[in-house]
């Protein structure tokens, strides 16, 4: 059928003129389709020339093999249904060229409903969809994941980067699908900050971790810019997601790093510092200010009292590069390395600058050498055929070079290396720092020689540090040695070194050292210092018990002399209560040591678990009301008896109220309740603060850990409380276990004891004391008058008959002439101590029978073992109780203890 039958030339013509400049192409073609109405434009789609004519046949031979079918059905589907016609497709030229094409149409019907026509229209999208083609070639390609949103918010691109990252299809991604890839911790915060950043049109860049395809979680930054029409109409976003999982990493590590940290940088030789990046309004770096520095930084600076002022403050001429560089690193996150002058500040560096701590923090981390000298060495001698000897000659470190005459073969096994190492390696060049760090005069004293000249072979260190040096292939970096200088005295240095090998065989060796052995020298030394703090609070604890001696027989004389003045008797109860605390704080002093050692003793008694817990709450209160924290307590109403010390117990729960303030925000609730649960008390304390990771929870336990949180976020503790906790459960029969969601989840600590199985004992006044069945003959000898006195005091009025003696020779005299049946000897004694004068007493015939008790300050294991070494029956710590004494008397005379 020919275009004039079925359209009117006037009307082709007209809807020609209307559409020819547009490019649009109008089809209006009759049904059923054969002979096709097409104007210039559309025939242009097709290739055609102007005076073509159509046909249904031609209309599908044109279209490329692959959009053919897909074409036909959409056809057949509006034709038949009235459906729209709305598809994209390529035609192909008869030399091959093609264009896209997208076209549109609808099928009209007459009156009863039958299709009359099938028109539409076609664009040419060649261009824009090659331009597509091109960007998605260009994001499919780039290192990062590259992606696009709408105005709305809404994503609607996805860089085939994205799904190999996240094996999630980009199709699934578009709109907020990318969401669900983030981690449920993080998508909130993720969604609120990109959402702020759409509606306020700005920068933004978020740090969350994404699900790799194996369900495996990385830390990526999520980084967007907004994009503008020409008008200045806000278009959306384009951004890239990039993996920094490796750097999270490291910066998790060194916040845990915590007193190591400190430890290296005050070690180390360099300069250190770590900068406050300060950016203008513009965000653009303006100055730094120094927040931490190492010992060695002021000495290679020369800028003294640095923290908490500026670089342009300590240097008003500071060159603007150290700013800018530094700033480069704190918004980049990209570490950088350089040598640089400051003609400011006259010297040299040799830097290394990295990012440290949150990004948000503009923290940068700098590690530097101060090397003027060698930099105007260099500048001095570059046109000197000697510049590499000036290097050396001029050079803070031990420098060598060694070579092996025969070379090492390294397909040898480690130990033949090792050998042949020491056997054919010679130095044949150092300088003059190198020889004096063994004591020799000159570089001559060291060309020749081999290894055997600093190091001894048979020395196993000098084995480790060869067989290590081969296993790493002859390189090293700092690597510590322990060597030997002329006279044979112990040297330690750090080597590096590099090793040149030609065909599987060492040659030659260059390397550098720097002397440590001060260092390490100052690590014994602290090693040292730790053992003797050990011993110095043992000994604190014994000089601290002993003025409580007198205190406690003193108050305990007051009560009995005057049963009947109740003032006293309030007053002296009051002595002795805080002279028992006092006694017990010495005791906590230890804590530390014996938790190191493992060795915490308890003072087991029956106890209600409800008194331990309002205790402890009592104990807490300053904390609690310091932090607004709301405390929620639940009790049942029937008292939880148990065997337990009730001093640790309080010391357990208080910890664990303490632990849940430091980790908690200001205001936020906390609730301790108590269960009876299987035969026991359930204890258990709950907060919603910082949370814990579940990669920590193993740990928290552990003595010194504080979770990976900050010095600031661990408000100051040491990281013992937990520990602690932990031990003093176990030593109860029970346990502990900390629980959390992860990280701003909140934790709760459980704390399992087990109840006891009799009857609650009932509490009754003391009754008095029953006179002795005799007057027994005590010695007591103590070099602290005070202490022998008022304690023979008391005892006697307790019905004994007392004398007393203050050193280990006068005791022996008088026990020799009074025969007593108990002698009491305080251990530390000047001329004869109590362990000399017990072993004296012994070797009598008369002194064998006698009951001997220690009485010490020193309340260790090891002290107790060693008083039955010596032949003590019993053993007793300052202050003691006289009614203790004397039970203990009475149970030896009786003969139930020896």
């Amino acid at each position: 059928m020919s275009n004039d039958r079925h359209t009117p030339p006037q009307e082709l013509e007209r809807m020609d003129a209307a559409v020819r400049t547009s490019g649009v192409g109008v089809w209006l073609n009759p049904l059923p389709l054969g002979d096709l109405v097409w104007n210039d434009n559309t025939k242009a789609h097709f290739h055609l020339p102007p005076n073509a004519r159509p046909t249904i046949e031609l209309f599908y031979e044109r279209l490329h093999e692959e959009d053919r079918e897909r074409v036909r059905e959409g056809v057949e589907r509006s034709v038949q249904n009235g459906q729209l016609f709305d598809e994209v497709y390529r035609t192909v030229a008869p030399d091959g060229g093609h264009k896209w094409i997208h076209a549109v149409g609808r099928a009209s019907v007459d009156a009863d409903g039958r299709p009359l026509r099938f028109d539409g229209i076609t664009l040419d999208i060649t261009e824009q969809v090659t331009a597509q083609q091109r960007l998605r070639e260009f994001a499919d390609t780039a290192p990062a994941m590259l992606w696009v949103t709408e105005p709305d918010g809404v994503c609607s691109f996805l860089s085939r980067g994205w799904t190999l990252f996240t094996g999630q299809p980009e199709t699934a991604g578009l709109g907020f699908g990318w969401l669900e890839m983030v981690h449920p911790r993080e998508r909130p915060a993720a969604a609120a900050a990109f959402r702020d950043a759409n509606s306020r049109q700005v920068d933004f860049a978020v740090e969350h971790r994404l699900r790799r395809p194996d369900g495996s979680w990385r830390w990526v930054i999520d980084a967007g810019r907004p994009r503008y029409a020409p008008d200045g109409e806000f278009l959306g976003f384009v951004g890239s997601v990039t993996d920094i999982h490796d750097r999270r990493l490291a910066e998790d590590a060194l916040r845990r790093s915590g007193n190591r940290y400190r430890r290296l940088l005050d070690s180390i030789d360099q300069g250190f510092c770590v900068a406050e990046i300060l950016l203008d309004e513009q965000g653009r770096p303006r100055d730094y200010r120094f927040i931490e520095t190492n010992e060695v930084f002021e000495r290679q600076t020369g800028l003294h009292n640095p923290l908490g002022r500026t670089a342009r403050e300590l240097v008003p001429q500071l060159e603007d590069f150290w700013v800018q560089v530094y700033g480069e690193v704190a918004l980049t996150g990209q570490s950088h390395r350089f040598s640089q002058g400051s003609h400011a500040m006259g010297r040299w560096f040799d830097v290394f600058a990295t990012p440290i701590g949150e990004p948000h923090e503009h923290h940068v981390a700098i590690l530097f050498q101060d090397v003027s000298h060698r930099v105007e060495s260099e500048q001095r001698m570059r046109e000197s055929r000697e510049r590499y000897r000036a290097f050396v000659a001029n050079s803070t470190e031990g420098i060598w070079r060694m070579e092996f005459d025969p070379p090492v073969e390294t397909s040898a096994t480690v130990q033949e290396q090792v050998q042949a190492v020491l056997r054919s390696g010679r130095f044949a060049e150092c300088n003059e720092v190198f020889a004096r760090m063994y004591g020799l005069d000159s570089p001559a004293d060291v060309i020749g020689h081999g290894l055997e000249l600093a190091m001894d072979p048979a020395d196993p260190r000098v084995q480790a540090y060869l067989h290590a040096l081969v296993e790493s292939g002859y390189r090293a970096n700092d690597v510590e040695s322990a060597e030997r200088d002329r006279e044979g005295r112990p040297l330690w240095f750090a080597n590096s070194l590099s090793g040149v090998i030609e065909g599987g065989r060492l040659v030659r060796a260059w390397g550098t050292q720097r002397d440590i052995t001060d260092r390490k020298r100052v690590e014994a030394a602290l090693m040292e210092a730790d053992r003797r703090k050990d011993e110095f609070l043992a000994t604190l604890a014994h000089e601290l018990r002993n003025p409580l001696a007198p205190i406690r027989s003193s108050a305990e004389l007051m009560r009995l002399t005057a049963p009947h003045d109740d003032l006293l008797q309030r007053h002296t109860d009051i002595i002795g209560r805080q002279v028992e605390h006092l006694a017990r704080m010495i005791d906590d002093l230890m804590d530390v040591s014996r938790i190191s050692r493992g060795r915490l003793e308890l003072r087991l008694a029956p106890v209600d678990l409800r008194d331990v817990v309002h205790a402890a709450v009592e104990n807490a209160q300053t904390e609690l009301q310091a932090g607004g924290h709301p405390l929620a307590l639940d009790l049942p109403e029937e008292p939880l008896h148990l065997q337990g010390d009730d001093v640790r117990l309080v010391q357990v729960v208080l910890n664990l109220l303490t632990n849940a303030v430091r980790y908690s925000a200001p205001g936020r609730p906390i609730g301790l309740s108590v269960r009876r649960e299987d035969g026991q008390a359930v204890l258990s304390v709950r907060d919603q603060g910082l949370g814990i990771a579940a990669d920590q929870l193993p740990r928290v336990f552990e003595l010194f850990y504080q979770g990976g949180a900050s010095p600031e976020r661990a408000g100051g503790g040491l990281g013992i409380g937990l520990s602690l906790v932990q031990r003093l459960a176990q030593l109860h029969g029970g346990s502990v276990e900390a629980r959390s969601a992860g990280l701003g989840e909140g934790s709760e600590f459980v704390v399992r004891l087990p109840l006891s199985t009799g009857t609650a004992p009932t509490v009754v006044n003391a009754a008095p004391r029953p006179a002795p069945p005799q007057r027994r003959r005590v010695l007591i000898v103590d070099d602290n008058r005070d202490a022998a006195d008022t304690l023979a005091e008391v005892m006697e009025m307790l019905g004994y008959q007392v004398d007393t003696a203050y050193d280990g020779v006068e005791g022996l005299s008088r026990a020799e002439a009074l025969r007593p049946q108990v002698a009491v000897l305080d251990l530390g004694m000047p001329r004869l101590d109590g362990f000399g004068t017990c072993r004296a007493l012994r070797e009598t015939e008369w002194g064998q029978a006698m009951a001997v008790v220690a009485l010490s300050g020193w309340g260790q294991a090891a002290d107790v073992e060693r008083a039955t070494q010596a032949g003590f029956d019993a053993h007793m710590v300052k202050p003691v109780s006289p009614d203790a004494l004397a039970e203990t008397i009475e149970r030896l005379l009786s003969g139930s203890a020896r």
